[in-house]
């Protein structure tokens, strides 16, 4: 059953329910809900009783959920990861009960409170054997590597709700959920947005060493290298071969790790200075910068070639794009 609940700019929040289904019909029902509402998965429940409830709504670039449900094993497969055609992080807020997750060999089980990351372009499982809420911000790719360096490899890592950056962020996350579907206007749902999104960076630069635990040694120094570019990231002379000099590799070994995540060193410093750039044309209180300003301190040489590039990378000029969000 699928019932809109209530009504705003940021979209209705929409319900959909197991309740008053024959048995059989309510897992199938249910494994339609979530791949509709997250990315494709598999459910599972050890019994025919199984109820589940969904509300989700839209803001703006993410997607809200609530999923209530007794006990279940939830998996997104190694081939419903090659079906995927959008790549998301999936930030989960344990709200009651308790998960046992697992990614990337990593395992953890959240109470309420916790916070964990799942990677969409990567196997994953979530298991609880009592009934159990689960708040969920769907984030897009894109969007998330432009508030958290290298978010791949902090899947699994759990944030506790006794760090006070993490449980702010908690709080927040819950607050939007109350709040959002009344949000008026479409600016104001990209504001609240960036808000959560600082909020998630913050919680995982509290983390400390997270980034690097459990990881093997190619990636640790994947994650060192891309340190070292958000450091310099408005340094005009940033190449890759002062990238290998600051990581202490050689630019070869550099640049192979970079081609075996499907982007070059040059690439990637580009959209990174992209998504910077259109980071500060989205806000509003930085509208007197000039294209001209902005591009030059992120580390741009000319302002032709950053208007080239950014219309290649987001379709729209920079110009365009600061007016289309205003």
């Amino acid at each position: 059953m699928n019932v809109p609940e209530r009504c705003g700019t940021a979209g209705p929040v929409r319900t959909f329910s197991t309740d008053g289904m024959a048995g059989g019909r309510r897992i199938e029902f249910w494994n339609e809900v979530v791949c509709n509402t997250f990315t494709p998965l598999t459910v599972n429940a050890p019994s025919e009783e199984f109820q589940g409830r969904m509300r989700h709504l839209e803001l703006a670039d993410i997607r809200l959920a609530v999923a209530d449900s007794t006990a279940a094993i939830v998996t997104h497969s190694r081939a419903q990861v090659s079906r995927c055609q959008d790549a998301y992080f999936m930030l989960h807020l344990q709200l009651s009960g308790h998960s046992f997750n697992q990614q990337t060999g990593r395992e953890v089980t959240l109470s309420p409170g916790s916070l964990t990351l799942f990677d969409s372009t990567r196997p994953y499982s979530v298991a609880f054997s009592h009934p159990t809420s689960i708040l969920v911000a769907r984030i897009p790719r894109s969007l998330m590597r432009e508030y958290v360096t290298c978010p791949e490899a902090l899947t699994l890592i759990p944030l506790s709700a006794s760090s006070p950056t993490v449980e702010l962020a908690a709080r927040f996350m819950r607050d939007l959920w109350r709040k959002s579907a009344a949000v008026s206007s479409q600016p104001a749902a990209r504001h609240l947005n960036q808000g959560l999104m600082n909020l998630i960076a913050a919680a995982y630069a509290s983390t400390g060493g997270a980034k690097v635990e459990g990881s093997p040694h190619a990636a640790v120094v994947r994650i060192r290298l891309l340190e070292h570019i958000e450091a310099n990231l408005r340094n005009p002379d940033l190449t890759p071969a002062t990238i290998a000099r600051m990581g202490h590799v050689s630019t070869r070994y550099l640049h192979l790790l970079f081609k075996q995540q499907g982007e070059s060193v040059r690439r990637y410093v580009q959209r990174r200075r992209l998504e910077e750039c259109a980071r500060i044309l989205r806000d509003r209180s930085r509208d007197s910068k000039s294209v001209t300003d902005i591009a030059c301190e992120q580390g741009f040489n000319s302002t032709s070639q950053f208007c080239r590039a950014f219309r290649e990378h987001y379709g729209v000029t920079p110009t365009d794009y600061r007016a289309l969000l205003r």
